[in-house]
């Protein structure tokens, strides 16, 4: 396990530690309106990345290829960073996802998906230099997964994480925010609107 562990924290590094340094601006003193109002949030389709999403603006894509102990592995980025910090519930929406090689990770290995996702949960807090908040399994489409939340920069700020394993395919969909923000609406909007365009091979879980 411990190959899957290093693999993800540097997908991890690659994916997220920018983002998480974004500058922040300071909370507003009363609230206002959202900047994730209904009207903004569009439908995002990938055919290449075989995924269909929900997002309050348009997602940029990175590739980055790294060498791990798996082999050379492509780690796909999307994102988008919200222009108006002042009245975003979150700065930054992130989708990241890799696949691995034939045969080294399925989503039927139970024992083996549960212990990569903690481990990647574990890998993330010690990144940000944060402490997990809350976490939890959560299924996508009956494909396992784990939600995490994790506050960083003294309390400050917070990343929040979905992540799954669909085939051989790990996903992880992240927001960035500052504490007290919100409730987390525009995340859970975020997670829940990710439909898997996958190759049919793949068998969800049934629960």
């Amino acid at each position: 396990m411990r190959i899957y562990r290093l693999t993800l924290f540097l997908f991890f590094l690659a994916s997220v530690s920018a983002y998480a340094q974004t500058p922040m601006a300071a909370p507003d003193k009363e609230p206002v309106k959202s900047y994730e109002d209904a009207s903004r949030w569009t439908e995002v389709d990938d055919l290449d990345g075989r995924f269909r999403i929900h997002t309050p603006g348009p997602l940029s894509h990175k590739a980055d290829t790294l060498t791990t102990a798996v082999g050379d592995q492509v780690f796909h980025t999307y994102f988008f960073k919200v222009p108006d910090l002042q009245r975003a519930e979150n700065l930054i929406y992130v989708l990241s996802y890799v696949d691995y090689p034939p045969g080294a990770l399925h989503q039927d290995s139970t024992e083996l998906v549960e212990e990569l996702l903690l481990s990647t949960q574990e890998s993330a807090a010690e990144a940000l230099r944060g402490e997990v908040i809350y976490a939890t399994e959560r299924a996508v489409e009956g494909f396992p997964g784990r939600l995490w939340r994790i506050d960083y920069k003294d309390g400050e700020a917070s990343a929040r994480t979905l992540a799954f394993v669909a085939g051989g395919r790990y996903f992880e969909l992240k927001t960035f925010a500052l504490t007290g923000r919100g409730l987390g609406d525009a995340s859970d909007k975020f997670f829940r609107s990710f439909r898997y365009l996958g190759s049919g091979n793949e068998t969800p879980q049934k629960h």
